[in-house]
């Protein structure tokens, strides 16, 4: 349920003299005249009414104040109502779906009612791509959004498509064994279609637009290599036949000591590259970025700067979905064993896997990898965020595990400190009763040590 905030004034038409409301609601405006005439002269604007007693006579209308009054606030009250009714409903009215409820009138866009729910949402996705320049990947989203709706509800018009609906299509992802977490993506896409008719002016059935799923969902587990992790993989010697593995590690690896994500690493090419920094734009975000190589990432360069390859490019680049096969099979041969526990929910039942690194590893744990180390090195958030191109530390926040090495070194600090105490402690009790000649002498060797 929502509030919403309108207000209402009525008035007399200057022209016509027929009394009329006009409400305003969420930056909005319209006015319903009604049948009755008052005579300027006769009316209280303060109060908004017919002065009380008086006759309003027109050649048409010969009416006292109390029927027109009568008038006024029957209509108001079917415009207090409707938005009643919309609070109810979680949903913002336009202009004609509130004409529609209060007066019965037919919207403008009825022409648009007559389609059919399919080519709604056909031009849903050629606007709605339009207006947000989709990549192919978002625009298969919600064709597969779509085609999961007409799966669970076979024949589905706009009409159909109510509360009940919206929960059956939710125990529908459930019984197929989707996450709760996949879940909620796909609702977002079909809300967003939802949102875009509201707009457009069709009408919704009561409660579809404020469905909620009330799903338990667990921060998904954020799976990184750690330093001595990533520097024992990228020293792994891969046999001779087995360049493809050792090409994939040096790309896996390039993104760790980077940041790059695989679209900006596939499209990097030698122009980018300079002696000690890369300079990109990149292509999920259109961030102009200047990283500073490292000398580990120096070394993979001059690997494969010898290679020509299309497009100035500079390294070959399987597609994703290739890369992320060998690359499971190299980290398996590299023994990037170390389990790892991913909890989701599916419904209401608590699910809790157990796998080992290699079986999960994919191209984007590089860039987890790149900000868990930094930030385990004590590099900045700052620092990092302008490697990575994160405007915000929210938005980094979904990539940051706090990194095991991060806790120990930071809280080391107190044994470090009893440890220092007791050397000091300890050399001083040695030191007691030594004769000048002697401590001279100790003196000398710590210099020359």
């Amino acid at each position: 349920m929502i509030e919403i905030k309108y207000n209402t004034r009525v008035f007399i038409d200057p022209k016509t003299k027929h009394i009329k409301i006009r409400v305003r609601w969420n930056k909005t405006e319209t006015t319903f005249s009604l049948e009755y005439r008052a005579d300027p002269d006769k009316w209280d604007s303060k109060a908004q009414r017919p002065t009380t007693g008086t006759i309003h006579k027109f050649a048409d209308q010969n009416c006292s104040a109390r029927i027109i009054t009568n008038a006024i606030d029957e209509g108001l009250e079917q415009i207090k109502k409707a938005f009643k009714k919309c609070e109810i409903d979680s949903v913002m009215p336009s202009k004609e779906i509130l004409k529609t409820m209060v007066r019965g009138e037919q919207p403008k866009e009825e022409v648009k009612l007559k389609k059919t729910f399919a080519e709604l949402f056909e031009e849903f996705l050629k606007t709605a791509s339009d207006d947000n320049n989709w990549t192919e990947k978002v625009h298969h989203k919600y064709e597969q959004t779509w085609k999961h709706l007409n799966a669970c509800c076979p024949g589905i018009t706009l009409e159909k498509l109510t509360k009940d609906k919206m929960r059956e299509l939710k125990n529908w992802y459930v019984a197929k064994d989707y996450s709760n977490t996949t879940i909620d993506k796909m609702f977002s896409f079909l809300k967003t279609f939802i949102r875009w008719l509201y707009n457009e002016g069709y009408e919704l059935q009561p409660g579809v637009l404020d469905y909620k799923l009330n799903l338990t969902i667990v921060p998904k587990t954020v799976t990184f290599l750690k330093h001595r992790e990533l520097m024992d993989f990228y020293n792994f010697k891969f046999a001779d036949n087995e360049k493809c593995l050792e090409l994939v590690r040096d790309l896996f690896c390039f993104m760790a000591f980077t940041s790059l994500r695989y679209s900006d690493l596939e499209n990097l090419k030698k122009a980018n590259v300079f002696e000690d920094h890369i300079e990109i734009c990149t292509k999920k975000t259109q961030d102009k970025l200047s990283i500073p190589l490292t000398i580990h990432a120096k070394e993979i360069i001059d690997k494969y700067h010898e290679g020509d390859y299309p497009d100035g490019k500079m390294f070959r680049v399987y597609a994703n979905a290739k890369i992320n096969e060998y690359l499971k099979e190299a980290a398996k041969k590299a023994g990037l064993d170390r389990e790892v526990v991913l909890i989701h929910y599916q419904g209401n039942t608590r699910k809790e896997e157990v796998k080992k690194f290699h079986e999960i590893i994919g191209c984007h744990d590089a860039r987890r990898t790149f900000v868990c180390c930094s930030l385990a090195f004590g590099i900045p958030p700052t620092v990092v965020m302008s490697c990575t191109g994160h405007s915000t530390y929210s938005a980094m926040k979904p990539y940051i595990e706090v990194a095991d090495e991060t806790q120990r070194r930071e809280l080391a600090k107190w044994d470090q400190v009893e440890k220092q105490n007791d050397i000091k402690n300890d050399i001083a009790k040695k030191l007691e009763g030594v004769d000048e000649a002697t401590l001279i002498k100790v003196l000398e060797l710590l210099k020359s040590a």
